[in-house]
């Protein structure tokens, strides 16, 4: 009996699929079943940019194109991997979807598309597959203050196949820290979680430095709570946390943004630089800026670091003691716990390391390292005459230090040279930019000719050669801000001519470009990083 009862029941079931029975007369009426096209197998967005746009068309078997008696409903589904929980999540009653990717998280989902009958309850669905892809993985930070005086960062987002976007306003800033001064980036380990932990960004103020968040999936950057103050545990009394960071050396190198401080570091502060050998794992003892380890007697270091700045390897950094007024290195870079030791000369060559032995004595104004001249790096010194002096050399190893060339700068032919906001030395060429206001200067300290290259409608807020991003030692960026237009960001190209001094704007096929921001920028901090 049983067993036919359930052919009975099947059958009735096959009935339903092509009509329905009317009780009140006993007729049986076709079905008005739903056709649904228009909906790809899947699609690839970014999560805070894009919108999921799926115009669809809905026809009735009986009704054709009115769809009246159809409601519609779109869910979007995930599911954690190795976890047989899913969470649904309605995002439209409309036919057509337009889903805002404003704070998705990126990830895989499930699109379902469901088109119900009012009359019988029958749904017919069609889903489809969304990758939702981090505009956070590769770009640019913007470091910056709005124009209340608050800290603010946007994010210049490059993304293969994708027109580069300016996201604004990224910043969390619960603490309405304010002044921003520097924008710190460890660059990424690529080492996965294990290296995480190694991976800073800091935002540096006038009164003080603070670690954020950083990684892809979040659309807001927050403040962390790990930073050099819970790393760092010197015993002796001259200082005191909170410690400020000012830099962390050495920089990431090249378009993948490695970290090349990964297995040893040079912390910068405002009170002391810490060194630490990370091959265990990261701490901070006493700090190095001494020449005999574990003393209390620190000596003042330039916020400068000198290395090899086209090669992923660094096995030693030369640095500036502005106390004694000399280039100097560590001792050892095998231990946490070491301390500076003066670099041995037996004959001046282009310079002396030793800037005692000049009359009146030579300090440190600025320093960058090159991506060209094999990888030359270029101090720019100063005495108290207001003498400028540029110093050419490759710090090649704790073993080699390459003098190359000393040249004076001509304060007559280098127009307000002295008075200039911003330094970039180009290294393919012995030319340094300079900024002063709204203009952009070239000189060639070689053969002493100086041109302004670019006169711009805002004041340069930032100058700097962007040698890693695209592998190029020719692109430079430069950021203005004005009241009526803001912010306004662009990348040129220094033209590698030895008888012209001439830069060229890039050419980048987007809407965006030149990126706008409402920031006042301080900093443009070059990011690739997948996590």
């Amino acid at each position: 009996m049983m067993k036919k009862l359930s052919i009975i029941y099947l059958l009735g079931m096959v009935a339903l699929t092509s009509c329905v029975e009317d009780e009140g007369c006993n007729t049986m009426s076709e079905l008005n079943e739903a056709k649904i096209e228009g909906i790809d197998d899947s699609y690839y967005k970014v999560a805070d940019v894009e919108t999921l746009d799926i115009p669809v068309k809905v026809t009735g078997s009986l009704s054709g194109d009115d769809m009246s008696g159809f409601d519609f409903e779109w869910y979007i589904c995930s599911k954690d991997i190795g976890n047989t929980k899913h969470t649904h999540t309605v995002i439209s009653h409309d036919r057509d979807l337009s889903y805002s990717l404003k704070g998705v998280t990126p990830g895989s989902y499930t699109i379902y598309f469901r088109a119900t009958n009012e009359a019988t309850k029958l749904i017919y669905e069609k889903s489809c597959y969304l990758n939702v892809i981090s505009p956070y993985v590769r770009g640019f930070y913007l470091y910056g203050d709005k124009e209340d005086g608050t800290v603010g960062i946007d994010f210049v987002s490059m993304l293969d196949e994708r027109d580069t976007t300016v996201i604004a306003d990224m910043f969390d800033n619960a603490k309405g820290i304010r002044h921003a001064k520097d924008l710190v980036f460890t660059g990424c380990t690529g080492m996965g979680e294990a290296k995480a932990n190694l991976e800073y960004l800091y935002a540096v103020t006038d009164d003080g430095s603070y670690s954020l968040t950083h990684t892809s999936t979040e659309s807001k950057i927050g403040f962390s709570a790990a930073d050099i103050n819970e790393l760092a545990w010197p015993t002796i009394a001259t200082v005191k946390k909170p410690f400020k960071v000012l830099d962390i050396l050495p920089h990431a190198y090249g378009p993948s943004n490695m970290m090349r401080s990964r297995t040893a570091r040079y912390v910068m502060t405002d009170q002391a630089m810490f060194f630490g050998s990370l091959y265990q794992a990261e701490s901070y003892g006493n700090p190095a800026n001494c020449y005999v380890q574990g003393d209390d007697k620190l000596v003042q270091m330039s916020p400068y670091g000198f290395y090899p700045n086209n090669s992923s390897y660094t096995s030693a950094v030369y640095l500036f003691d502005r106390t004694n007024h000399k280039f100097v290195k560590l001792s050892s870079t095998y231990s946490s716990n070491t301390n500076l030791t003066s670099v041995t000369e037996t004959s001046q060559g282009a310079f002396w390391l030793d800037q005692s032995k000049y009359t009146p004595v030579r300090d440190l104004v600025y320093g960058e390292n090159g991506k060209g001249n094999n990888g030359a790096s270029y101090a720019l010194m100063k005495d108290a005459d207001d003498k400028y002096y540029v110093y050419v050399f490759r710090a090649v190893s704790s073993y080699s230090f390459v003098k190359m060339a000393a040249k004076n700068i001509n304060l007559d032919v280098a127009t307000d040279f002295a008075k200039a906001s911003h330094y970039a030395f180009y290294s393919n060429q012995y030319i340094v930019l300079y900024s002063v206001g709204n203009d952009l200067w070239a000189y060639n300290y070689n053969s002493n000719k100086a041109e302004k290259v670019k006169s711009f409608d805002g004041e340069i807020t930032y100058l700097a050669f962007d040698v890693h991003s695209g592998g190029n030692a020719d692109d430079i960026i430069v950021a203005t801000w004005s009241p009526s237009a803001k912010g306004t960001v662009y990348k040129y190209e220094v033209e590698d001519s030895p008888n012209d001094l001439k830069i060229n704007e890039k050419s980048y096929a987007t809407k965006s470009y030149p990126w706008k921001t409402n920031l006042k920028v301080v900093k443009v901090e070059y990011r690739n990083c997948k996590e």
